[in-house]
This record gives structure tokens, C-alpha cells and sequence, in this order.
């Protein structure tokens, strides 16, 4: 079993308690940083030693989508997983279009977390069926397909969804 190292930012105090305890508690993820944000000493060079990278909203409200694409632009092979209060179909769109891989909504760190974080390390997309529903929908009606939901998991090429 490969070990997953992993960076935390959660931006202020750990809005999300036991979030640590429970990456900590898993024996296949090793915990490379914890940084406030993309300014604090070492936090580039934690990504840049880094398999997955875990980030609340709250980051994106302080450091901004730019900070995301940097990121991704700087280490195409990190993959993201960010944790959210609540989600709505525009909010998913926008958190998706940064290459953020995976969703988890705070309710279910405490069951979910160190599958979601396995599961985005080895290139699958983390998001509830209560999420992707939506989404599908409207990327149908958007694009014209009545129907593409069957070329979404599991197709050659594409991440698995969970």
C-alpha cells in the first residue's frame, strides 16, 4: 500500500474538528503540512512534495480561484479535494472548473474522509450522488445529450465518480 502525502489548508482556526485527527488516524496518508494559506513559509514546497491536497472553502474565499489554478498550474500531478459547507450547481461548476477532483461536504468528513482522500489520489473524482445529479442535468441540457450519465463512471479515460 502506497503511502498518500498529503497538505491541509484550512484557512484560520480548523473549522472542521477531528478533520487531523482522522487523516492522522489513517495508516496510508502521511500528513506533509498544515499551512494557514499560500504565504505561510513552506507551503509551496509541503504541494510540491504532495500526492493529495485538501483545502476548505473558506480557502478560495481568501486566497481566490487564481491561487487554485496556480497550484494546479505549478503541480499538475497534485490533485485537490476541497471541503464545503453546503453546495449549489454554480458553486460545484466553479469549484470542478478549477481542477479541484473531489467535493466532501463537512457533514460527511467524520465517514468519508480518508476513502475520499484514497479515492482522489488515484485520479478519481469524490462527489456525492446529490451533487452530481444536478450537474448532470445541466451539463445535458447545456450541451444537447438528453442522456451522457452512462459515459461518466467507469468509461475509458474518465475518473470513476463516488
Amino acid at each position: 500500500m502506497k503511502i498518500i502525502n498529503i497538505t491541509v489548508i484550512c484557512v484560520g482556526d480548523e473549522t472542521y474538528p477531528g478533520c487531523i485527527d482522522l487523516l492522522e488516524d489513517c495508516p496510508s496518508i502521511n500528513m506533509i503540512a498544515r499551512p494557514t494559506g499560500l504565504n505561510e513559509a513552506g507551503a509551496w514546497v509541503a504541494l510540491g512534495r504532495s500526492d493529495v491536497l485538501l483545502i476548505d472553502e473558506a480557502f478560495l474565499e481568501n486566497e481566490g480561484h487564481d491561487a487554485v489554478r496556480d497550484i494546479h498550474a505549478s503541480f499538475p500531478s497534485l490533485k485537490s479535494l476541497m471541503i464545503i459547507e453546503n453546495e449549489s450547481r454554480q458553486e460545484m461548476v466553479t469549484i470542478l472548473s478549477l481542477g479541484v477532483l473531489g467535493v466532501i461536504k463537512r457533514a460527511s468528513i467524520t465517514s468519508m474522509l480518508c476513502k475520499a482522500v484514497s479515492a482522489i489520489f488515484a485520479g478519481e473524482a469524490w462527489l456525492s450522488r446529490g451533487m452530481v445529479q444536478p450537474l448532470r442535468k445541466r451539463l445535458g441540457q447545456e450541451s444537447g445529450l438528453a442522456d451522457f450519465s452512462g459515459e461518466l463512471p467507469g468509461s475509458p479515460g474518465m475518473p470513476r465518480l463516488h
